[in-house]
């Protein structure tokens, strides 16, 4: 049902609303969520592409752009298309890498669609390497977030993002170290590192 919904919206995704500052806020996160000397990076849920731009300019990574539904990831690839990166259709609670493959993984304005998100978050964490670094990111605190899906209804209605204090204690719980919790208005950012 998701992935329906998705690929119904993709065509008018890059249309749909966005604050004002979202390039800067888009840049800010891609900076802190790739590391110095990154290899890899797992870009989740990517949809269109909002973090190719700077992935592609500002890092020199091989990037794996991983999103369910196909006309999502159809529109990345024509932004993305070249050797630095590379396309998967697949599920993030399952994804079709061997553990820690990546340097980085990066979550932009996509954890409350996972279902179920715990167990969808333990399996990103294995997907790190030692030290490598889990970055979780929106456009807007959780609570205007959780308001928007609720406003929308249909397959993200009840499509939650917790308070960024609540999933570092989840990342914590996993034995991940959290190395940023931050939310406010129009930001939420949560990084925890592998062990």
């Amino acid at each position: 049902m998701k992935r329906t919904y998705f690929n119904e919206l993709a065509p008018r995704w890059d249309e749909l609303p966005a604050p004002p500052d979202a390039p800067e806020k888009v840049a800010h996160f891609t900076a802190l969520a790739v590391p110095p000397g990154a290899s890899r990076i797992l870009d989740v849920g990517c949809g269109t592409g909002i973090l190719v731009e700077h992935l592609g300019r500002n890092c020199a990574a091989f990037t794996v752009e991983l999103d369910m539904a196909e006309r999502m990831l159809a529109l990345n690839r024509a932004r993305s298309n070249g050797p630095r990166f590379a396309h998967v259709c697949g599920d993030a609670l399952h994804p079709p890498f061997a553990p820690g493959s990546f340097d980085a993984v990066l979550c932009f304005n996509v954890l409350p669609h996972f279902e179920p998100p715990e167990r969808t978050l333990c399996s990103l964490v294995e997907c790190l390497c030692p030290g490598g670094l889990l970055s979780v990111g929106h456009l807007m605190d959780s609570a205007a977030l959780n308001a928007f899906h609720a406003s929308l209804g249909g397959a993200v209605a009840n499509d939650r993002l917790p308070p960024a204090p609540e999933l570092a204690g989840l990342l914590e719980s996993m034995g991940t170290e959290v190395i940023r919790s931050e939310e406010w208005e129009g930001w939420y950012l949560v990084q925890a590192r592998r062990s």
